[in-house]
């Protein structure tokens, strides 16, 4: 359910206007990573920052199976590289997590990453991403994020998408929702925002209740979905910053 929400607040956001400045603008031309065979493939961002690494995703699905994909990854950097076959000095590796499988290979001041798992009707979905390390130094900045102090944040994404700035910051506290929920209906009006939205989901099986509320003030947006991590006794708390 809190997942379910989440998506919601991801999706809430409004049109865009005026544009800023570039996460992925470099010198280094960014690599080209083909789309996999027989796919529908679309952009997440092309222009993100996670804890502070720029970065490039997108998302496909694709009527080729898993395995072929990763065949058709191996191949095109064994490729890319020049590399004569040699099992034992593959030109990326290959790395199963869980459902996915990862194909990861290194160029430059780059990493491109293909995550890939099996779909249901026999296809495969996953993500495509690059991302510059080289002379980056990862961080998780929450500034201009308002959370209370019980909360930790563990993981920040920003994006400039079609003239709109998002910065998304994941925040884990041992307080429980309802305080959580208070403190932002305190602070938030009396920083000006206006509740536009709300949305609550109760506690369902293994899932525990969870809150999404949309704000605005001025020429901004503010979403905040709140919820509960029962196995860990965690509050998880996910606040959108959008600018437009």
């Amino acid at each position: 359910m809190f997942v379910r929400l989440i998506a919601l607040l991801l999706t809430m956001t409004c049109a865009t206007v005026l544009a800023q400045e570039s996460f992925t603008r470099t010198a280094t031309p960014w690599p080209d990573v083909p789309p996999p065979p027989r796919a529908q493939v679309q952009w997440v961002s092309d222009d993100m920052r996670v804890n502070g690494v720029p970065m490039k995703v997108q998302a496909f699905q694709s009527r080729a199976s898993k395995d072929e994909v990763v065949a058709f990854y191996m191949a095109h950097w064994r490729i890319a590289v020049n590399a004569v076959p040699d099992p034992a000095k593959p030109p990326a590796s290959v790395t199963a997590h869980g459902p996915d499988t990862l194909v990861a290979r290194a160029h430059g001041p780059y990493y491109s990453l293909v995550k890939v798992r099996s779909a249901s009707d026999g296809g495969s979905e996953g993500t495509i991403s690059t991302s510059l390390l080289l002379g980056v130094e990862p961080r998780i900045d929450a500034s201009g994020i308002p959370a209370p102090r019980s909360a930790t944040p563990v993981n920040v994404v920003e994006s400039i998408d079609n003239g709109k700035r998002n910065k998304q910051v994941m925040l884990v506290s041992r307080e429980p929702l309802d305080s959580i929920a208070s403190y932002y209906q305190t602070q938030l009006a009396a920083s000006g925002w206006s509740l536009l939205q709300e949305q609550n989901a109760s506690a369902k099986g293994s899932q525990g209740p969870a809150i999404v509320r949309m704000y605005g003030r001025d020429k901004q947006q503010l979403d905040v979905a709140m919820g509960v991590d029962a196995e860990r006794r965690l509050t998880i708390v996910t606040v959108n910053l959008v600018k437009f």
